[in-house]
């Protein structure tokens, strides 16, 4: 039986409750150690890459900087913005134009 921080007896069954509830919480967090066969087909795997050295994996290549990764000519951005400046180049114009040569 357990004592607590007072030095007063802690009941039978309280006591065994918490040593089961600790014991379970313990197997349930510990660390899973494989099995002997996981243990020999992974000693095999390392065997065999080492075995190989002139076989290399293959990288993956190097992604292109964020502003360089659309490969189609002019930007999209730069494109819409001379279609703005455009337009407003032409509002200007349509704008010195009186309006009795429209109507």
């Amino acid at each position: 039986m357990g004592e607590d921080a007072r030095g007063e007896q802690v009941p039978e069954d309280i006591w065994a409750k918490f040593q089961e509830d600790s014991w379970g919480r313990i197997d349930a967090t510990a660390p899973k150690e494989p099995s002997a066969r996981a243990r020999m087909v992974t000693e095999r795997l390392r065997q065999e890459g080492a075995a190989a050295p002139g076989e290399t994996r293959r990288r993956r290549p190097r992604s292109r900087p964020r502003w360089m990764r659309w490969q189609g000519g002019l930007r999209p951005w730069v494109i819409g913005l001379s279609a703005f400046a455009g337009f407003l180049a032409l509002c200007a114009l349509v704008a010195q134009i009186p309006l009795h040569w429209i109507f």
